[in-house]
């Protein structure tokens, strides 16, 4: 790697040396895609609502959803999801995680907690979704624990296009 290329292109060792750039593009375009493979190792990708929180320095994402045939399929197969955000700005997230549902009664009333506190921002109603809560018998929850992050932000201002890349690994 040239010495241009480890500038634009570095490894930092803290979340919070880019947890402002992840929640600036994340809060911006608010749908994330997120891609599974399926047992044939075929990807597919959705759009979704993802409420990320800081949890002891490290990003937690909770995706509140439904259990679907296909939404066990995939993670049963494979666990692992890639996540992705891009604003028309060219800044972009790259989040790639481990993914798995939440069974317990406390950390579905958490991820409701968060993505309520979220939902007007977010332009989602989870209430509109599931009418009972947290106890709606059709209420989900999957959880998202990042292994890298990447936050790829344009340098406009230098008059190019100069990408810099910050890279966290858990």
């Amino acid at each position: 790697m040239t010495q241009l290329e480890q500038q634009l292109h570095r490894e930092v060792e803290d979340f919070a040396d880019l947890e402002n750039d992840f929640f600036d593009v994340t809060d911006e375009i608010i749908w994330c895609t997120v891609a599974t493979v399926d047992r044939r190792r075929r990807p597919r990708s959705r759009m979704m609502h993802v409420a990320w929180a800081v949890e002891d320095g490290v990003p937690v994402g909770r995706i509140t959803t439904r259990r679907t045939p296909l939404w066990t399929a995939h993670l049963a197969a494979d666990p692992f999801v890639s996540c992705s955000y891009w604003t028309p700005r060219h800044r972009v997230v790259y989040a790639d995680c481990r993914a798995a549902w939440v069974e317990d009664a406390d950390a579905k009333q958490q991820a409701w907690d968060v993505m309520a506190a979220k939902a007007i921002r977010l332009g989602f109603d989870p209430l509109a979704a599931w009418p009972g809560g947290p106890a709606d018998p059709t209420f989900e929850v999957v959880r998202l624990d990042p292994w890298r992050v990447q936050v790829t932000l344009p340098d406009l201002d230098a008059g190019q296009t100069i990408v810099s890349s910050r890279i966290w690994h858990a």
